[in-house]
């Protein structure tokens, strides 16, 4: 005696087409998960890269500011542009504030 059990078949095949879509979407997703990882990867490479152009950069920056500043250049700047030196200079000062209150 034979007995036909449709219904138990198209279980089995139901699971089986549902666990192909997971798997395929699984494995979409994991791809777009991963360029974007490595596109993350390469961002943060060519970010470190600038940052040690810049770090370079402002090295020769402050290079030639401490040239610019250093005291044997400026004393030769001083015939050139007819600088004195003082030897007690006088800041403006100015005893009382000014202020909306003072008048």
């Amino acid at each position: 005696m034979t007995i036909i059990r449709p219904a138990f078949n198209k279980n089995y095949v139901r699971f089986f087409i549902l666990l192909a879509i997971v798997v395929l979407a699984g494995g979409i997703f994991y791809v777009f998960e991963y360029n974007s990882f490595v596109n993350t990867r390469y961002q943060v490479t060519t970010l470190k890269n600038k940052i040690a152009q810049a770090e370079t950069s402002n090295a020769g920056l402050k290079s030639t500011y401490y040239k610019m500043t250093d005291p044997v250049y400026l004393e030769t700047l001083v015939p050139e542009y007819h600088l004195t030196l003082e030897r007690r200079p006088e800041y403006l000062e100015q005893s009382k504030w000014v202020s909306d209150s003072s008048h």
